[in-house]
């Protein structure tokens, strides 16, 4: 693909700045330094990072959903009003080849509960006494579930000046800085497990259920940039980094929450998490969690804290959770 013309650009210092990312000996951190990253569009940049190698056959595919909203200028119950206290990604994993079968295991599970009056399966909308047999049909298939919950309130109207610019949005820094940690331990378990299988890492597509609000787009650069830094060894926050011979930039796509069997799995995750940690509201309920047990990740040790299960923000043993709030979490090892 040639690099657009300079009158995309807003200025000729931008056109100086974005031909320095696209000449192949671009120093990553004077990139972000020297130009504005949201003055123009993601495209613009990504058409620099196309690949002339044969896109790989994802060996997984990892669907994504979420509950609660990412938003932190506002926060309950600080603020009247505001966004939710908390925000969950849920991830639920499967072999390409089982793909398939996820429509007729939707479909199974909602009519083992009697809801089949809709097409699609959202945990929200069903009634209480139908959600804990939901999870635990799930818990029982051949799939595997990671989730990442945070607590924002310690986070209202705080900003990351850096995950800002690498995210291309300054608004969309939080909810991809959540995906990063979340493929962190996606990506070491696909690796893991297509190594013992296969005898070498196999590659993981990323399917993600179609929200308002977010640019999956620019998830997407966020996702390629990140495997840029990867390589160069200019990563931000290198304790733990995403396994890219396991994920590739190309291998994302985003689809309607009723058109894919494997999302609605998802949301399950993510809204049965989100009403765990949710207490003081009148449908707080850890039960439904905890039937996910069976088949959330766990790390080479066994253990599920920090692994199947991420709780934000790190340092939690010193949020100021009440017991109950606290449930979920010790259920899952977590020592808080």
């Amino acid at each position: 693909m040639a690099p657009p013309k300079r009158g995309l650009f807003h200025s000729k210092a931008d056109s100086f700045r974005i031909n320095h990312l696209l000449d192949p000996g671009w120093r990553f951190a004077d990139c972000l330094i020297n130009f504005r990253i949201d003055s123009f569009p993601p495209w613009q940049i990504a058409c620099s990072m196309t690949s002339g190698d044969v896109l790989p056959e994802p060996y997984f595919i990892a669907y994504f959903d979420e509950a609660g909203d990412p938003g932190l200028k506002t926060v309950a119950p600080i603020d009247q009003n505001g966004a939710s206290e908390w925000f969950s990604v849920g991830c639920a994993v499967v072999r390409a080849s089982n793909e398939p079968k996820l429509v007729s295991l939707v479909q199974s599970v909602k009519a083992s509960v009697y809801s089949t009056q809709s097409p699609d399966l959202h945990f929200r909308t069903l009634v209480e006494h139908k959600k804990k047999p939901v999870c635990a049909a799930l818990a029982a298939a051949d799939i595997r579930f990671f989730v990442l919950v945070s607590n924002k309130k310690n986070m209202r109207n705080f900003r990351n000046p850096q995950a800002e610019a690498v995210s291309l949005h300054p608004h969309g820094w939080f909810y991809n800085h959540c995906i990063r940690i979340v493929l962190e331990r996606l990506s070491d378990w696909c690796a893991t497990r297509s190594i013992a299988e296969c005898g070498e890492p196999k590659h993981v597509k990323l399917v993600f259920s179609r929200r308002g609000g977010h640019s999956y787009r620019h998830v997407r650069t966020y996702i390629h940039l990140l495997a840029k830094q990867v390589q160069t060894g200019r990563i931000y926050q290198s304790k733990r980094v995403p396994d890219f011979r396991v994920i590739d930039y190309r291998l994302i796509d985003v689809i309607d929450h009723n058109k894919s069997a494997g999302c609605q799995i998802a949301d399950v995750v993510a809204s049965a998490f989100f009403q765990a940690a949710n207490a003081g509201t009148k449908r707080w309920n850890t039960e439904y969690a905890e039937a996910l047990e069976p088949r959330m990740a766990r790390d080479s040790r066994g253990i599920i804290a920090n692994s199947g299960v991420t709780l934000l923000p790190w340092g939690n043993w010193k949020l100021r959770l009440n017991d109950a709030q606290k449930k979920i979490f010790r259920f899952y090892d977590y020592h808080i």
